[in-house]
């Protein structure tokens, strides 16, 4: 059956001819009656999408603004001394927040506009060099964990750290504008004001704020007063663009405009008296150079100043110069903590060291601290600081050269000498374009660089520098009219870049959730293990218990574990110092085996950390009489600790004092040849610092083991002339004499015995052995009285074989028979 096609007969009068864009009567109608039905055509859901899209787009942008403005406003003054690492592991974290948003605001606005773009500078192909010599030394870094995060306390050389640099420079690149520029600007002089006026006011002694409060407060949130002082003279040049652009901006409140440049130019001058104030840890030529720097440009003419404020860069350099020609003033009302740091020499010696045994990729990121240890020469024991271990050098190059090797000191000089160069290079040309805002980054940026290549920067300082210079390389890119170069991923491009746009977005996004988190965990455990560390006791419901919980939230930290062995040992020392009926036996154990547990797990996490292994060997030192092999097992952790500290003293005098414990279990000659070979550690020990007290008054007690009394007075002499504190010592020096007995040895070692009495009348050891000089002299009725008193003056839970053996002597000696090791024991009693 065949189906007939369907006929269609067409309306006279229509036309269908006519030209485009013409409505016919008909289709008005219908037009009409879709808009009265509520229908709408294709375009006008465009553009509702289009508004939509808009409105969403400003919205992201004003928050990427937001958030760009308390990058640079909380960075300076953000703390909450609730964390075990302090300050600058909490502007860290508070660095890494605010990247992480503006990260996740970039990336969704690109997903909105179907774009993303990445725009191009001349610093990038140097910056993925360094992130490439990051990442290798990372790869073979004796510390990987902490090459990733950073060390403990400050993890700012981490790659983590640095990884967010590199995003933070990329984010402020590609999204700059001056909108954003004034945001960043008026955002960290505000944080500036803020910080002078509270730091002005604690150093010259002004009480505002209650006491129960103000104890609680640091001197200042950048946690050392150097750091602050670097940031107060980063601020001149940009207070100074302050000033100019207040001045220059057209508004109608003249009142406005006159009142707000006088404002900036009284915090500069607060900065400039702060400094003052500061004289000691100014870096004085980084300031110079960067104010220096400032004026050459305005006196060549290459930038255009408000005439009515174009003395102030002259003023502000006259005022730094007078500052450093005055020097030092007594302003301060307060008294400021000492910082100590390695000198400069002392930093390029450790980076030699350790050049010679890591030369292409140096010891990993962020482990300057091993570098130090490993590698710090002989004569550092000669300084009155020689106990201290630093994990930042003076110098931000030689830290570089000593932990990425070769190949990241080089990336690292590529990259300061490409900055210099773009920025001076595109200040000094195309002089129609005024390029102040420019000039006050660059001088600051200068600053920032000849600081941390002269001195030690921590991380708030490094962060801030590193933000300071991205903004004055896009600063100068848009003041100078350069040429965007940008890379593009569009949606609208092509299938190929919209799945790239949308992995990326992906991956951002469960990147960031991740990282929320691992962060968030991160502080969340410090808090815990502050919260221990600030307890005013150790006890297991308190102290030991929140450092517990810090370990399970962030198991990561082998400082945690250190910490919490130290704790236990705390407890264990508690616990043996109580009389022996209240003494727990069990419980001194279970201390001592969680200590080792705590300090063995500190190890394994950080094998390669000085103080873990000295932490591990001072357990087992102490777990000796509890707990068998520890001996063997101190000593061994004492070999591994001096192996990362070569020139220790205290680890040979330690591994002397521990081979020592082995003599009473010898006899004849394997006696004698152990008691020469503690002798020559505690040698050796002197080797490494001729004036370690501790290492002389072991020798001499040596020495008088094998029978050498006067090479062993001629050694506690030397302990007792670096250290007369020692009590021991001075005690020691008295009992040798008398021991030796020799011309006026009595008469010396009478005197030596009277000095420590005048300090201490109940010394029971000195009145002892003063006793037994007097039978020596025959003043049998004073040795009596010396037995007496101690006898009277003896501590309550002295056992009764004690008390025997003194009324046996006190018998002896109204007898008139001397005392000796033949007819009673005269060992040492203690108190």
């Amino acid at each position: 059956m065949e189906i007939e096609p369907v006929k269609i007969k067409l309306k006279t009068g229509t036309n269908w001819n006519r030209e485009p864009g013409f409505i016919g009567k008909d289709e008005s109608a219908f037009e009409q009656k879709k808009q009265t039905s509520g229908l709408s055509t294709g375009s006008d859901n465009k553009e509702d999408a289009q508004k939509k899209e808009s409105r969403l787009v400003k919205i992201l942008d004003g928050s990427f603004s937001f958030c760009l403005a308390l990058l640079f406003l909380g960075l300076p003054i953000f703390f909450t001394t609730m964390t075990f690492q302090g300050i600058a592991f909490e502007k860290v974290l508070y660095f890494y927040l605010f990247v992480l948003l503006m990260l996740v605001i970039w990336v969704t606005k690109s997903v909105v506009l179907g774009e993303m773009k990445i725009r191009r500078t001349p610093l990038d192909v140097p910056i993925l060099i360094v992130a490439a010599a990051y990442i290798i030394s990372a790869i073979f870094s004796v510390d990987r964990w902490h090459s990733f995060w950073g060390f403990f306390g400050d993890p700012s050389r981490g790659i983590l750290t640095m990884g967010a640099l590199l995003v933070g420079y990329i984010l402020i690149t590609s999204n700059f504008n001056e909108k954003r520029l004034w945001y960043s600007i008026y955002s960290i002089v505000f944080s500036n004001a803020l910080l002078v006026i509270w730091m002005t006011v604690v150093l010259l002694g002004i009480k505002f704020v209650p006491e129960a409060i103000a104890v609680k407060l640091p001197l200042n949130p950048f946690g050392s007063i150097a750091g602050a002082s670097i940031f107060f003279g980063m601020m001149i040049p940009v207070l100074m663009i302050a000033v100019f652009h207040s001045a220059s901006v057209d508004v109608k409140n003249r009142i406005r405009k006159n009142v707000i440049p006088v404002i900036f130019v009284l915090i500069l001058l607060l900065n400039i008296f702060l400094l003052s104030m500061l004289y000691s840890f100014v870096p004085r030529i980084a300031v110079l150079v960067g104010v220096g720097f400032f004026l050459i440009y305005v006196l060549a003419q290459l930038v255009q100043l408000e005439k009515k404020w174009s003395w102030l860069p002259l003023f502000v350099f006259v005022a730094i110069l007078s500052i450093i020609l005055i020097g030092k003033t007594s302003l301060v009302r307060v008294q400021l903590p000492i910082e100590a740091t390695p000198n400069f020499a002392l930093s390029w010696q450790v980076t030699k060291n350790a050049l010679v045994e890591n030369l292409l990729t140096g010891s990993g990121p962020a482990t300057f601290g091993y570098d130090f240890s490993r590698f710090k020469p002989q004569e550092f024991n000669l300084n009155p600081l020689y106990n201290l271990r630093f994990y930042q050098g003076s110098g931000l190059m030689f830290e570089f050269f000593a932990t990425l090797g070769i190949l990241g000191g080089l990336s690292f000089s590529l990259l300061i000498v490409t900055f210099v160069s773009v920025v001076v290079y595109l200040l000094s040309k195309q002089k129609q374009f005024n390029k102040i805002n420019s000039l006050g980054l660059v001088a600051a940026s200068f600053m920032f660089l000849v600081a941390a290549m002269t001195s030690q920067v921590e991380g708030i300082i490094l962060i801030l520098g590193a933000l300071v210079c991205s903004l004055a390389i896009a600063t100068i890119t848009l003041e100078s009219r350069s040429q965007e170069n940008c890379i593009n991923l569009s949606l609208k491009a092509s299938p190929k870049y919209a799945l790239s746009l949308a992995f990326v977005f992906m991956i951002v996004s469960a990147g960031v959730v991740f990282m929320v988190v691992f962060l968030g965990k991160s502080f969340m455990a410090d808090t815990y293990a502050g919260k221990a560390v600030q307890s005013k006791n150790v006890n297991e419901e308190g102290s030991i218990e929140d450092m517990t919980k810090a370990i399970q939230m962030f198991g990561y930290e082998g400082r945690y574990y250190t910490r919490l062995a130290q704790d236990y040992m705390v407890l264990a020392n508690n616990e043996f110092l109580k009389e022996e009926k209240d003494r727990n036996a069990e419980a001194l154990k279970q201390y001592l085996t969680n200590s080792i547990v705590a300090a063995k797990a500190g190890v394994e996490k950080m094998p390669n950390d000085v103080l873990s292994q000295e932490v591990l060997a001072q357990v087992y030192e102490n777990a000796t009489f509890y707990i068998p092999q520890s001996a063997v097992l101190a000593r061994e952790s004492y070999e591994r600790a001096l192996e990362l500290e070569p020139h220790s003293a205290q680890f040979l005098v330690k591994l002397g004092q521990i081979k020592e414990v082995d003599v009473s279990a010898k006899q004849g000659d394997e006696q004698k040849q152990l008691l020469n070979e503690v002798k020559e550690l505690f040698e050796k020990a002197i080797a490494e610092k001729k004036d370690y007290a501790p290492a002389h008054y072991q020798l001499a007690l040596a020495r008088e083991a094998l029978g050498d009394l006067d090479g062993a007075i001629v050694d506690i002499s030397n302990a007792v002339m670096i250290d007369g504190s020692n009590v021991n010592a001075v005690y020691n020096l008295g009992r040798l004499h008398q021991r030796r007995g020799k011309d006026e040895d009595l008469a010396v070692a009478k005197q030596v015995y009277d000095k420590i009495l005048e300090a201490n009348t109940g010394d029971i050891n000195t009145r002892l052995s003063l006793g037994l000089l007097y039978e020596k002299q025959n003043k049998m009725n004073e040795a009596i009285e010396e037995y007496n008193f101690i006898l009277t003056n003896l501590p309550t839970n002295t056992g009764d074989e004690v008390r025997t053996k003194l009324q046996k002597m006190i018998s002896n000696a109204q007898a008139g028979i001397e005392n000796n090791s033949t007819n009673i024991e005269t060992s040492e009693i203690s108190q």
